[in-house]
């Protein structure tokens, strides 16, 4: 299945097979939930967007409005998929990394039925007019603490997992899912604290951007970066290139991540040194953008034994993520400047850096990470490689496309706006010329994930390929 299998000795197979089977119902609901709302997501994706294109679609109907219809696909989309899936990776990866068998596997099984209940009540929520007009926070307060439970049921069983880690270097793997999961509950009940309908409206909306900042640096990132750092060495047959490298990345970003996301309102209602400080840190996070990308990269240089790359499903989605991820920084740094900010922070390109964030970043890297791990936890592997690459190659023109054509629908908006003697409604009208692409888009993904689904389900029901070979990517592959 893998190179480290046939490097190790036999009692490692056995333990890292005992392992397996101690977390496989627990990580393959997570994965099959977040399948199942990814699909929703999607599809949510391109009718929001086909109903932003032709505003009067639909308009006597109040729950097919855009400001419902997006809203419920950005739920589903960080909620039902990539939070649902970041949790089964992480459950995998610790039981891994501390060669600890799972023993609270029916707990948290239920942990993620809550979590599920809370997710469906906030997008009924949203739906029936109950949004707050909070991105990634649009729920009512109230289904807030069903989520945290959800999620603490959860996580709680990592901590004592990571202590009873055999002793030795803690990985660099270890740091970002522990970081990850103590990160989020604060990150969340702050914000779900801070932003209320009783408070002050100026410091909820910047409360607002700080928790979408952090959610993607300190939740979404150190679990897609953790997977890829386990990974990528594993498939490559060779260590991490630098280990002081990872560090000064993992640091540089717990350190510099909470200061971001005011950023977003530069030039807003507020002291002007609070957006300035968010700008000078995500800037500043260039540093560990670089230091992740330049330890990919040299740990995978240079391999010419085994064309890694165009034969490995995990490490094409991984290293597809990693390059998004650099791609991000680079537009994050960008829009943190005064000059952009003033000119894009109320257009589609602030929509377009967010989903690069969510689907570009981290799903990429998930998927990697899900096509590594599904076929070691049910014992097969997995049917088409055809399949595999079309789901790449569909989800890679899918992702371009929405931030290209959110990106440059974002400048063309912005340019329109700021023509003083000009009608608002004119910067409306050239924007939603590229929503056209978003639709598109859209569709594309949710066709790549069509033959994930069905994969996904086929290897749940143990219905996958029964050989010790791997499944690859190329036009020989099954």
């Amino acid at each position: 299945m893998s190179l480290d299998l046939n490097q190790a000795t036999s009692e490692d197979i056995r333990e890292r097979a005992a392992i397996d089977r101690s977390v496989r119902w627990p990580v393959l609901f997570f994965f099959t939930s977040a399948a199942a709302w990814l699909a929703v997501a999607t599809l949510l994706g391109a009718v929001s967007g086909l109903k932003l294109s032709l505003p009067r679609l639909w308009e006597s109907c109040p729950a097919m409005n855009y400001g419902r219809l997006f809203p419920m696909h950005m739920i589903a989309l960080v909620y039902g998929w990539a939070m649902q899936a970041g949790l089964g990776v992480m459950i995998w990866l610790m039981a891994r990394l501390t060669r600890n068998e799972l023993k609270n596997s029916v707990t948290i099984i239920v942990a993620g039925h809550i979590w599920n209940f809370g997710v469906s009540i906030a997008m009924l929520a949203v739906w029936f007019g109950f949004g707050r007009s909070m991105p990634w926070l649009d729920f009512p307060a109230w289904i807030a603490p069903i989520l945290f439970v959800g999620y603490l049921m959860t996580t709680l069983w990592l901590v004592p997992m990571f202590k009873a880690r055999r002793a030795g270097e803690v990985y660099i793997s270890e740091m970002f899912l522990l970081g990850a999961a103590v990160w989020f509950p604060w990150i969340f009940a702050t914000s779900v604290l801070l932003v209320g309908d009783d408070g002050s409206a100026v410091m909820s909306a910047g409360t607002n951007g700080w928790y979408m900042a952090n959610l993607i640096f300190l939740w979404f990132v150190p679990i897609g970066l953790a997977s890829a750092y386990y990974l990528i060495p594993k498939i490559a047959g060779r260590p991490v290139y630098s280990y002081p490298l990872a560090k000064i990345g993992f640091w540089s970003l717990i350190i510099l991540a909470p200061w971001t996301g005011f950023n977003r309102f530069i030039g807003g209602p507020f002291p002007a040194w609070i957006p300035a400080i968010s700008g000078a840190a995500t800037i500043l996070l260039l540093v560990s953008v670089l230091a992740t990308a330049i330890n990919f990269w040299k740990t995978v240089k240079g391999d010419s034994k085994a064309k890694l790359w165009e034969n490995s499903p995990t490490l094409r989605f991984t290293m597809f993520g990693a390059l998004m991820f650099v791609m991000y920084g680079v537009l994050g740094a960008l829009s943190s400047y005064f000059s952009f900010s003033k000119v894009l922070q109320f257009s589609h390109f602030v929509i377009g850096l967010d989903t690069l964030a969510v689907y570009g970043v981290f799903s990429m890297m998930i998927f990697g990470a899900i096509y590594y791990i599904v076929p070691r936890v049910t014992g097969c592997e997995w049917p088409s490689g055809k399949m595999i690459r079309t789901h790449f190659w569909f989800s890679t023109y899918g992702i371009g496309t929405v931030v290209l054509t959110m990106l440059l629908g974002g400048f063309a908006q912005a340019g329109q706006m700021n023509q003083w003697d000009s009608s608002f409604i004119l910067s409306v009208e050239v924007g939603n010329r590229w929503v056209v692409g978003r639709i598109i888009a859209w569709l594309l993904i949710t066709f790549s994930n069509l033959g994930f689904f069905y994969q996904l389900a086929l290897m749940f029901f143990g219905r996958g390929r029964r050989t010790a070979g791997a499944t690859l990517m190329p036009e020989s592959a099954h």
